[in-house]
């Protein structure tokens, strides 16, 4: 197939945080590099007009971001000094006054004080579709090309060496033929790729497996994370607040906790994270959520409102133990990618966007030496380990493990640690591998409870899929692959009850009887997908493979 063929200098896949700080880092110091030459305090050629390239699978850039997002400003102040004067940054509020209770089923206990790691007064509270806009924004206006609505379907390779990636094709049918408005994707060929996918990029994956770089780390795990804007009475949002709750509607074998804060005019969100490696088959995250709103604590806080968006995304937890190399011949990988995430402060945007720039600075020297091999792009691996992204990051780094059995457990264990230092290492396993099969597990008593819907405050998950935006082509092949059916037809339905018709938030998946034999077949209504990756991440079987739909579409978080 003829394809397109575009060269660049610097090639950044996914317009995250990460990315976008990592493009606009690099055009500053190619600027400060040109200046530098032109006014003879050094030496070398000029970068004239740098071809710096951001590829967003997303209809906008934005539109596929969605995290908790109160954020440390420590990046920030470092990419952009003077923020806090611009009259164009999207600041939802700071952040004024917060909690963290502890919940049982109908009652909270609150903290009399807030733990350091989970202080955030004065910080900014944020929309990250909206920041990510802005930073997309401030990027073009120094020059980067930022793509939208073009997916990174392929690495390209010559030997083990990357050399770019091509995009994905436009106009692809059911059947996987083209049709008549088929446009093929094109090759983007540079000598630096750097992989900022948001968790569980496909092309990271493909980057790590063919290169080996989780040799020496432990498996990347997740939360699935659960979030829902409201809009509440006029004028009864004054402040910025935020609150942190544990306990309740998890169970006390469930990693995860919540939280909710207040937005710009009279919004507030609430969100709940759930480890994947949840022992109950059947937990479903959206359900939980529900629960969680009935809970008086919640209800006196948010009761009023009405939800107006909705949406779902893994989030990397596994902290430093699970960070890979970070580097190969002609590529980085950056963020979320590469689970640059602290749980114990549940942040990542502050590192996200530090790795990208560290990942820029190695990509300016690629550049300049004219040599993007590991050797060179080394230094990106070697500026994070001496960077604050460690000291940021470590002393968590067993806080996923230490939760594998009890969260009280789990809570002396990390403070603990918090005091007198992490200690080695813990091991841990995939997160699929912690599922109990249905006959082992006793669910918590309030688990299966029913939720009196009501359309406005509690939202059946179909309507929560509305919510979030999200939209698909259907005349093309699904996006989410099941490598055989006849488990979920089967083994599946016998040993765990099918948990991915329960665990996706977004309702792709369903048992349905088949009119000629009468059993029980998987449907796969693939149109709902929100790309949160949580079947690619928890079926037991690992049998689903994610991949990215055509490009533009899937969810609008422009909230989120």
């Amino acid at each position: 197939m003829e394809r397109d063929e575009m060269p660049c200098d610097a090639l950044f896949v996914g317009a995250g945080p990460a990315n976008l700080a990592g493009a606009i880092h690099l055009m500053n110091l190619i600027e400060a590099h040109n200046a530098a030459i032109a006014a003879g305090d050094k030496t070398g050629d000029p970068i004239d007009e740098p071809m710096v390239v951001v590829l967003e699978k997303g209809s906008a850039v934005g539109q596929h971001q969605l995290s908790g997002a109160v954020l440390d400003p420590r990046a920030l102040d470092e990419l952009i000094p003077d923020w806090r004067e611009r009259d164009d940054v999207p600041v939802e509020r700071f952040v004024q006054r917060e909690e963290l209770a502890f919940l049982t089923p109908d009652s909270a206990v609150t903290a009399p004080w807030i733990p350091p790691e989970l202080d955030n007064h004065g910080k900014p509270i944020i929309s990250l579709g909206r920041f990510c806009a802005w930073l997309g924004e401030i990027a073009e206006e120094k020059g980067v090309n930022v793509f939208a609505g073009f997916t990174g379907h392929d690495l390209l390779w010559d030997g083990d060496t990357c050399v770019g990636v091509r995009t994905g094709d436009k106009g692809i049918g059911k059947d996987g033929e083209p049709k008549d408005q088929f446009e093929p994707g094109m090759d983007l060929q540079c000598p630096v790729t750097i992989l900022g996918e948001g968790p569980r990029g496909h092309l990271t994956r493909r980057l790590i497996q063919r290169r080996n770089l989780d040799a020496d780390s432990e498996p990347m795990i997740y939360y699935i994370g659960v979030k829902e804007v409201l809009e509440l009475p006029e004028g009864s949002v004054e402040d910025g607040w935020v609150v942190h709750t544990l306990g309740y509607p998890l169970d006390e074998r469930t990693f995860g906790g919540t939280f909710a804060y207040s937005m710009e005019g009279d919004k507030a969100c609430i969100g709940l994270l759930v480890g994947l490696n949840a022992a109950d088959p059947q937990m479903d995250a959206h359900h939980l959520l529900q629960l969680l709103k009935m809970h008086p604590y919640i209800r006196e806080k948010l009761g009023d409102g009405k939800v107006v968006k909705y949406g779902a995304k893994a989030v990397t937890i596994g902290g430093w133990g699970s960070v890979p190399q970070l580097y190969a011949d002609g590529a980085m990988i950056v963020g979320d990618s590469a689970s640059i995430f602290n749980p114990l402060r549940i942040k990542g945007i502050h590192l996200s966007m530090k790795s990208g720039m560290l990942a820029a600075e190695a990509a300016f020297e690629a550049m300049v030496r004219g040599d993007a091999s590991a050797d060179v792009l080394r230094q990106y691996q070697e500026a994070v380990d001496s960077s604050w992204i460690r000291e940021d990051m470590q002393p968590g780094q067993n806080m996923h493990a230490n939760f594998k059995k009890h969260t009280i457990s789990g809570l002396v264990q990390t403070a603990v640690q918090y005091a007198f230092g992490p200690g080695p290492l813990k091991r841990f396993d995939q997160d699929h591998t912690y599922m109990e099969q249905s006959a082992a597990h006793t669910p918590a008593p309030w688990a299966r409870q029913e939720i009196p819907y009501d359309g406005t405050y509690l939202i059946d998950k179909l309507t929560d899929v509305y919510n979030s935006g999200t939209q698909h082509e259907e005349q093309q092949p699904a996006h989410l692959k099941i490598i055989d059916t006849e488990i979920c037809a089967t083994t599946c339905l016998e040993e765990f009850g099918n948990p991915c018709t329960k665990f996706c938030p977004a309702q792709v998946y369903n048992m349905r009887e088949n009119e000629a034999s009468g059993r029980l077949e998987m449907e796969v209504d693939f149109a709902n997908c929100v790309h949160c990756k949580t079947c690619d991440i928890r079926d037991p079987y690992q049998i689903i493979t994610w991949m990215p739909p055509e490009a533009g579409d899937g969810p609008e978080y422009d909230l989120m």
